[in-house]
C-alpha cells in the first residue's frame, strides 16, 4: 500500500500545541504514548504504515508538543485527542494506547463510543483502584528524570524496569540505541509531574463494563511497571474483550515482542472491520 507521510501541529481548545505525524493509508490507527514518553516509543511500529494509516502524536508535556505549566487531567488528554481527530477529519479510528496511553484510549472510548472502531489496551490499568506496580518500578515512576547527571546513563537506568530482565541483559546495544533516540527529545521534570497528576487521579474501574466496542488487551507477564493482573481484571469487566499474554515480555513489549505484537494488532483490526472479532475470557498466551 502506498505511503503518504506528513507531520504538523494542531492548536487544541485551550491553546495547547499538539505535534502529530501521519504515515500510510487505510484504516486509521492512533498510537497513544505512555507517561513521559514521546513518539520515539513507537520505533518498532512504524512499519505498520504499510498496512494502515498511522497517526502518532505527542501528548501535552512531551516531545514536540507544548508543555502547559499546570497539573494535567485525563480530560485534558481526551480534549487534545478529540481536537486532533476533528482537525484531521477522522470520524472513526482504532486506538492503541500503551500504559498511560491505554488510560487515555479507554476514557476516550467512554466519552466518544461512536468515534472508536476498536481499542488496543497495552500494558495498562484502570487507575487508582488498580493493583500496584513493583516497588522498584514505583520508585522510578514517582521520581521524574533528574537534571545534571549523565543523561544517557540515566535513561538506561530508568528503562531497566521497562523491559524484562532477560531482554535488558541480552540487548545492551538495543537499549543504548533507544537511549540515544530518546536523547533527541527534551524531557521536562515539571511536565512529567504534570502528566503524572492525571494518572494519579484516574479512576476508571467502575466504568469498564460500559465499554462495549471490540477491545484487545495485551500485557507482558514480566511487566514490572503495570501489574499484569490488571489486564485479567479488565478482560473480565470489559464485555467485548480478549486478552493476550506475551510470555517473558516486560512493560515495553511493543519493542521486546514487536513482530508478535504488530501482527496481533493487524489481525485484530482485520477481524473488527470484517465483523469477525470474538471476545474471550480465557487468555491466550504466546
Amino acid at each position: 500500500m502506498a505511503r503518504n507521510m506528513k507531520s504538523g501541529y494542531v492548536v487544541t481548545r485551550d491553546g495547547t500545541s499538539i505535534y502529530y505525524e501521519i504515515d500510510g493509508e487505510g484504516e486509521p490507527l492512533v498510537l497513544i504514548e505512555g507517561l513521559g514518553y514521546a513518539s520515539w516509543m513507537w520505533i518498532k511500529q512504524r512499519p505498520l504504515a504499510n498496512n494502515v494509516k498511522l497517526i502518532i502524536y505527542d501528548n501535552r508535556g512531551v516531545g514536540l508538543s507544548s508543555k502547559p505549566d499546570r497539573p494535567y487531567t485525563m480530560d485534558d488528554f481526551i480534549n487534545d485527542l478529540e481536537d486532533l481527530l476533528n482537525y484531521l477529519s477522522i470520524n472513526r479510528a482504532f486506538l492503541w494506547g500503551v500504559s498511560m496511553g491505554g488510560m487515555i484510549a479507554m476514557y476516550f472510548a467512554y466519552r466518544n463510543p461512536g468515534k472508536v472502531k476498536g481499542l488496543i489496551l497495552g500494558e495498562t490499568n484502570f487507575g487508582i483502584k488498580s493493583l500496584p506496580p513493583s516497588k522498584e518500578a514505583l520508585e522510578v515512576l514517582m521520581q521524574p528524570p533528574r537534571p545534571g547527571i549523565d543523561r544517557k546513563q540515566a535513561l538506561i537506568d530508568r528503562m531497566r524496569v521497562a523491559f524484562s530482565r532477560n531482554y535488558f541483559g541480552a540487548h545492551k546495544d538495543e537499549i543504548e540505541r533507544i537511549a540515544e533516540i530518546r536523547m533527541k527529545f527534551e524531557e521536562d521534570p515539571k511536565a512529567y509531574n504534570n502528566q503524572l497528576a492525571a494518572v494519579l487521579t484516574f479512576d476508571f474501574r467502575d466504568k469498564l463494563p460500559s465499554i462495549t466496542i471490540p477491545t484487545l488487551i495485551v500485557t507482558g507477564d514480566e511487566d514490572y511497571v503495570v501489574n499484569p493482573q490488571n489486564s485479567y481484571i479488565m478482560n473480565q469487566l470489559i464485555p467485548n474483550s480478549r486478552l493476550v499474554i506475551l510470555r517473558g515480555a516486560g512493560h515495553l513489549a511493543i519493542i521486546e515482542r514487536d513482530d508478535d505484537y504488530n501482527r496481533l494488532v493487524l489481525n485484530f483490526i482485520s477481524e473488527v472491520i470484517n465483523d469477525a472479532f470474538k471476545p474471550s475470557k480465557e487468555p491466550m498466551v504466546i
